[in-house]
């Protein structure tokens, strides 16, 4: 019995339904082959024009610069080699003066 005022909904929607996608068409062993080689031999031609023009695209830093960075670490390099060295020289005058001069098998006789 319909209810006054009321209004039925359909139950059918209205969108369309997806057409179903087409299968990928199945190539051979053969096939895929001769498009991979084909592929290969045009990288190859464009190999070296491609890596030209990927440096042509490198934004080089000035020489003032680059010397000034490589000074720079050098010095860190150089400084810090100073240090260890003296480090190393003080701990080993601490223990020659400690142990006076014994070695590791002294300690058990």
């Amino acid at each position: 019995m319909p209810v006054p005022g009321v209004v039925e909904e359909s139950q059918e929607s209205s969108e369309p339904e997806p057409e179903p996608e087409p299968e990928p068409e199945v190539k051979t062993k053969a096939e895929l082959a001769s498009e991979l080689k084909k592929a290969m031999e045009e990288r190859k031609d464009n190999l070296l024009s491609g890596v030209a023009r990927e440096i042509d695209e490198i934004e080089w830093p000035a020489f003032g610069k680059v010397l000034g960075t490589t000074g720079v670490v050098l010095a860190v390099i150089f400084g810090s080699s100073v240090v260890l060295l003296t480090v190393n020289a003080v701990l080993a005058e601490l223990s020659d003066q400690v142990f006076a001069g014994k070695g590791i098998q002294d300690f058990f006789t």
